[in-house]
């Protein structure tokens, strides 16, 4: 798996790239905290790249939610892969995320 970090027009992204799975996911979450405690308005999560998408990525993302919430930063979404959408949808998980999938245009 692999994180890249940039300034997106709406702020701080985060892209995930690859195999999101117990050995890596919880990498996103600290990322994610990390840029939380600067308390931008807006992070996006992009999980276009996304190739394989395990319980402990949903693991991540309510981690990486809960930081949001308690910071009040904004968490978007964007283009989630497939396999992300069907493990969301399959557990009901992604109406419990409440998270609002962002624009998918750069």
């Amino acid at each position: 798996m692999t994180l890249d970090l940039r300034n997106d027009r709406d702020g701080p992204l985060i892209a995930v790239s690859g195999e999101v799975d117990m050995s890596t996911a919880h990498l996103i979450s600290e990322l994610a905290e990390h840029v939380i405690t600067r308390r931008p308005a807006r992070l996006v999560l992009d999980l276009s790249g996304v190739t394989f998408f395990s319980a402990h990525g949903i693991s991540a993302l309510l981690r990486t939610q809960r930081a949001a919430e308690s910071a009040e930063v904004a968490l978007a979404l964007r283009a989630a892969a497939p396999c992300v959408t069907y493990l969301l949808a399959v557990t009901s998980t992604g109406i419990n995320l409440d998270i609002p999938v962002a624009n998918a245009s750069r």
